[in-house]
């Protein structure tokens, strides 16, 4: 198992460190990523510099990948201060996320160090494509950690003070291919938050056809519709427990499978 860290970075780029320190102790990681903003003239201008420095001399062997987020033309981002920073932030990381999960990559993102607004967006991408190895972390350090900048280790004596938080964000129910067809977040926001049409696309012809009948006719039994489509009863039952599976995929909710009409 490929495990991966990611981190979105702010103004207070040690917690990344002492949380991958901390993580390390538990996986051992191929690569790190850090998911960031425009890195030369924004607030972070000095944070980034200082973290690259501190990996490229402290972590020696261990790729980093500084991946940058930009606004949907192409502009670079700064900070969130409106919805189209928003929306290309969330884009931005949700396609390296997906990405990842592409390869088969089990993800750690620490969403500690960078400012609010970006730790959201990204526990919300991390929403719709992890799975159940995957995680999201948030890092908690004591004061005379925080008070003084540059403590990029945990110190002597410290160590049973830092504490790693497992947020608990539910995996994905969504199926893999299912979620792959998805370039943009916001397509798959809409997709369920409209269940019927979400569950007609996934359909087959003839589970289409028998949604329809059962809609016109909800008292149907299975022999009623074997009867009214002409098709064996076994056929009918196959049928339901496909749409009901995907079904379940639509609405989080276990379905019937197991039902006789």
């Amino acid at each position: 198992m490929r495990h991966v860290y990611l981190a979105t970075l702010g103004q207070r780029p040690e917690a990344i460190t002492v949380a991958f320190d901390k993580l390390c102790e538990q996986y051992d990681f191929v690569e790190a990523i850090i998911l960031h903003t425009e890195p030369r003239h924004s607030a972070i201008a000095e944070a980034y510099t200082r973290l690259r420095e501190v990996f490229a001399a402290e972590y020696d062997g261990l790729p980093v990948r500084w991946v940058q987020i930009t606004r949907e033309n192409g502009d670079p981002l700064l900070d969130i201060t409106d919805q189209d920073g928003a929306t290309s932030y969330m884009r931005g990381i949700y396609r390296e996320m997906r990405a990842c999960k592409r390869a088969g990559d089990t993800l750690h993102l620490l969403v500690a160090g960078g400012r609010k607004a970006m730790s959201i967006y990204a526990t919300l991408a991390a929403s719709y494509l992890f799975g159940p190895h995957d995680r999201v972390w948030t890092v908690l350090s004591p004061s005379e950690m925080l008070a003084e900048p540059g403590v990029w280790h945990i110190p002597p004596g410290l160590r049973d003070r830092v504490q790693l938080v497992d947020l608990p964000v539910l995996p994905a129910r969504l199926q893999p291919a299912d979620r792959e067809q998805f370039d943009d977040p916001l397509e798959l926001v809409a997709w369920r938050r409209q269940p019927r049409e979400a569950l007609f696309s996934m359909l087959s012809e003839a589970e289409c056809q028998i949604v329809q009948l059962l809609e016109r006719h909800p008292r149907a039994t299975n022999v009623d519709l074997a009867r009214m489509l002409s098709k064996d009863e076994r056929t009918i039952e196959n049928q339901l427990r496909s749409v009901y599976r995907k079904l379940e995929r639509v609405t989080d909710v276990d379905g019937p499978l197991n039902r006789k009409r």
